[in-house]
């Protein structure tokens, strides 16, 4: 009797531990949605680091691929990270950074 209510327990933990991990989820992929604006004071920075940033992707653009074995996108789909990595294979992660870079450079006058 005493084991069932203890396997209960670590059940409804686990449960619940998963329940926190796809809402918190939830959150952050909400959070990417927002854009800061264009800040020229910090666009030279801002273009190195995307530059980096999508050199970056483009390495891991191979390396994502575990994500579309069955236990990489289960973890992916526990994790909330499927969805990243399916766009970084897809190229969209690094047209976004493109996009973004251009956008700062129209917007600063910078080459």
């Amino acid at each position: 009797m005493m084991l069932r209510i203890s396997n209960r327990i670590g059940f409804c933990r686990q449960v619940a531990f998963l329940a926190l991990l796809v809402a918190g989820s939830a959150v952050h992929a909400a959070g990417d949605q927002k854009r800061h604006p264009v800040n020229c004071s910090t666009a030279e920075g801002d273009l190195r680091a995307i530059a980096a940033e999508k050199k970056h992707a483009e390495d891991q653009q191979a390396e994502s691929v575990v994500a579309i074995t069955p236990a990489g996108a289960l973890l992916g789909l526990i994790s909330g990270t499927e969805q990243k990595r399916l766009q970084m294979l897809s190229g969209d992660y690094v047209k976004k950074l493109d996009d973004r870079a251009a956008e700062i450079k129209a917007q600063c006058n910078v080459n």
